[in-house]
């Protein structure tokens, strides 16, 4: 194979030939917890004659002074070259030999990455320098104003476009209406971040001033959710674990070079008997440190996950409300906010974890919550517990390493993203598919693969029933107006009773009624005598599923008696019929729409392929809208996605709709 080597300076290009470059190679290899790869430079080139002269000046004129290495490698068969690898150096990387005039070095990567390496650790005031993009948050009982809030992604594009002003952020997860993991409504779409003393002194006249934030910072305190990032240079996209998959690529088993390479071994620092999970302050039990436990022998030691935050919003309230508890939260340090949207006010959502008897403000925050609807991907084996209790996991973490060899060309297309077959995972696992762990790159073509394979994600498993909270408020100094407040948008008009001064004058019963795809409601207590007495009917078939809960937890008083005749419920819908799917760019979500259907109040969504690929109808999603935006597309390049719809309402579904087709473009 044929090489040649170029330094550029500012604006000029040289030609430079390096000694020892046979004796180094390129190494794919992932960042330390990360999802993303780069290609880095092992061993040193000697760079000796005219190419040292030019290297000494400019360490004469400026050492500082970064000086790009490209090296482009002859394409097969032709007189051409292509880019072999960029990388980057300045004289104080390297060392001079003056006695006899030579400069060895190892150059770093020139990619996408370069930038965050170089700058993701800068801090910047957040506070003085984005005091523009405040956002204000409410908690509803007590009636309480947080002003001093950021969105988290309005911090995350400040911080990375003060290096790469060009620069955007893209994630499903944190911008999408529809949650790409759980589906629903997706309550991290309006995530924010405050300095923590301003959510313990709302009303103070002087809030915090200073809060300084890196991007390494926030992206670390997003490991909360299980996200993981990729930079490509102009886009920094942030997903769920899951999100995150591979495309077949190179198959080894046609290589003589890489037969009888059915040897493996286990990663065992991959494998710990516990994962712990903490943040700063917390005294509620949803909140406070959670493990998952694995009952195995295969398994030792332990992990932990600490993010330097609070989440515990009750317990901030309950401390700066309690004589002598002031001094248990730290004015220093971040708080992060998951809130609802109702048109016009944001409010921080309350209600009950996964099974949690308690209902607490920001409760989507919680390690009881996040775990249990995050964190069931990517574990060490399929079956373990949370906090005691038992779960089958989704996914698992690769930890089989083999080592095989092969030769690779430029012309195969090889990416250390993508998943290559081999002898050992289609003979003897089942047609696993093997990850890169690390590839050693030789310039002769020759390439030492290291391996990982893992079960497949268990399909039989789905996410845990998150919960549905319907909150109750009404001011007792007045009863002159019940506020509705539901964690995510009622698929249907839900119903409930309240009967006022039963038995006693005054006596009256009030129906609310909050329509299908409400989150917030105000009604006007009909009560028209003063005070004696308040129940409440809440067996309505509308409320099958929910947590009620009335003035942050206080009893409630049940009646039937209340109305004397229940609402009617509708015949089902008609069938409706799809409108279409397509995709606006590369890689875009499809978007599928169908027109509305009479008495529907929501509708559900199936797609074939389902997840795995196989030509099954599966079930999307549940949504009160009439589109759906499909997302995780990189994986489907060419695949045809075919998609139906039902109308539904509380009295069931209609018949499917016709069908509607897109092939997924996604180069």
């Amino acid at each position: 194979m044929t090489y040649r080597f170029y330094i550029t300076i500012g604006s000029s290009q040289v030609e430079v030939h390096p000694l020892n470059f046979l004796k180094t190679s390129l190494v794919d290899s992932q960042e330390s917890g990360e999802i993303f790869y780069r290609r880095k430079f092992t061993g040193t080139l000697r760079f000796i004659s005219d190419d040292f002269d030019l290297i000494n000046m400019v360490e004469v004129v400026d050492p500082c002074t970064e000086l790009v290495l490209t090296i482009e490698q002859r394409d097969s068969g032709a007189n051409t070259f292509h880019t072999y690898w960029t990388g980057y150096f300045t004289t104080m990387d390297g060392s001079f030999d003056l006695d006899n005039c030579f400069f060895e070095v190892t150059p770093k990567p020139y990619d996408s990455y370069k930038d965050i390496d170089e700058h993701w650790e800068d801090e910047y005031n957040i506070l003085l320098e984005m005091s523009d993009l405040k956002v204000s948050t409410w908690t509803d009982y007590p009636l309480e104003e947080y002003k001093e809030n950021y969105f988290i992604t309005d911090v995350i594009e400040y911080l990375l476009q003060k290096f790469a002003p060009a620069a955007t952020l893209t994630s499903f997860f944190l911008e999408n209406p529809t949650n790409p993991v759980l589906g629903g409504v997706n309550q991290y779409q309006y995530l924010t971040i405050a300095q923590k003393s301003d959510i313990k002194r709302p009303n103070a006249t002087n809030p915090a001033t200073i809060g300084m934030m890196s991007l390494k910072r926030i992206l670390e305190m997003l490991r909360m959710y299980n996200l993981f990032w990729t930079f490509d240079g102009s886009v920094l996209r942030i997903e769920h674990y899951d999100w995150w998959t591979s495309a077949d690529g190179l198959d080894l088993r046609t290589q003589a070079l890489a037969e009888k390479s059915n040897k493996y071994s286990y990663l065992k620092d991959r494998m710990p008997k516990y994962e712990k999970f903490t943040f700063a302050e917390s005294k509620d039990g949803n909140f406070t440190e959670h493990i998952i436990s694995y009952s195995s022998p295969c398994v030792s030691e332990s992990t932990a996950l600490a993010i330097p935050v609070t989440t515990d919003l009750s317990y901030i309230i309950q401390s700066m409300s309690t004589a002598g508890m002031e001094g248990n939260i730290a004015d220093e340090g971040w708080v992060i906010l998951a809130n609802s949207y109702d048109g016009a006010d944001y409010h921080v959502y309350y209600g009950a974890a996964y099974a949690s008897p308690n209902s607490v403000y920001n409760y989507v925050n919680s390690w009881a919550y996040v775990l249990r609807a995050f964190w069931m991907h990517g574990r060490v084996l399929l079956s373990g517990f949370i906090n005691g209790v038992p779960y089958d996991f989704i996914s698992v973490r690769k930890t089989k390493e083999q080592e095989v060899n092969a030769i690779v060309c430029y012309e195969d297309g090889y990416d250390p993203n993508d998943a290559i077959t081999t002898e050992l995972g289609e003979t003897y696992f089942g047609g696993l598919k093997g990850q890169v762990k690390q590839a050693t790159i030789y310039p002769d073509g020759r390439v030492n693969f290291n391996l990982l394979y893992g079960e497949d994600r268990n399909t039989e498993v789905v996410l845990p029933t998150r919960t549905k909270n319907l909150r109750i408020i009404i001011d007792t100094s007045s009863y002159t107006e019940i506020v509705s407040i539901l964690s995510e948008p009622n698929i249907y008009d839900t119903y409930y009773w309240i009967l006022w001064n039963d038995g006693v004058v005054g006596e009256v019963c009030q129906e609310i009624m909050i329509p299908a795809g409400t989150t917030y409601q105000e009604d006007l207590a009909a009560l028209a005598e003063p005070f004696a007495s308040i129940k409440f009917n809440y067996s309505d078939a509308s409320l099958t599923g929910w947590t009620i809960t009335y003035n942050n937890n206080a009893p409630m008083t049940a009646t039937i008696d209340c109305p004397a005749v229940p609402p009617v419920p509708p015949a089902p819908p008609a069938a409706t019929t799809m409108i279409g799917a397509g995709q606006t760019s590369d890689c875009a979500p499809v978007h599928v729409s169908w027109n509305a259907a009479a008495t529907a109040t929501y509708y559900v969504l199936y797609r074939k392929p389902d997840f795995g690929l196989a030509d099954n109808w599966v079930v999307i999603d549940s949504t009160v809208n009439t589109y759906y935006d499909d997302t995780n597309q990189c994986d489907r390049a060419g695949v045809m996605m075919t998609y139906k719809v039902q109308a539904c309402n509380i009295a069931g579904c209609s018949a499917d709709s016709d069908e509607t087709s897109h092939e997924i473009i996604c180069l």
